[in-house]
C-alpha cells in the first residue's frame, strides 16, 4: 500500500514538471520552434541539447556573459529551477 503510494505520487510529480516545462518552453517556441529544431540556420536548435550546456548558455545569457538582446530578456524571466527543468525537457525531446 505504502509502495503504490509513493509510486503514484512520483508519477504524480513528474507529470507536474512535464506540464511546467511545457509551459516554460512556450517563450521558445517563437523562434526555436515547437519542438525545439530550429526551421533556419540563425537561430540555433536547442532539441536534444545536452543538459549542462542548456543551463550553462542560458545562464551566460541571463548574467550577460554572451550577448543577444531577446535572450537577455527572455533568461532574466527564469529561476534556475526552471532553467533546469527546460534544460531536462529539451534534453529528452523527441
Amino acid at each position: 500500500m505504502v509502495k503504490t503510494i509513493l509510486i503514484l505520487s512520483f508519477l504524480y510529480l513528474n507529470s507536474l514538471n512535464i506540464l511546467k516545462a511545457n509551459n516554460l518552453a512556450l517563450p521558445c517556441a517563437g523562434c526555436h520552434g515547437t519542438d525545439g529544431n530550429s526551421p533556419g540556420k540563425t537561430i540555433p536548435s536547442i532539441k536534444n541539447l545536452e543538459k549542462n550546456y542548456f543551463i550553462q548558455a542560458f545562464k551566460e545569457y541571463k548574467n550577460g556573459t554572451r550577448d543577444h538582446y531577446i535572450m537577455k530578456i527572455i533568461s532574466n524571466g527564469y529561476s534556475d529551477k526552471e532553467i533546469q527543468l527546460l534544460a531536462d525537457y529539451y534534453e529528452n525531446k523527441k
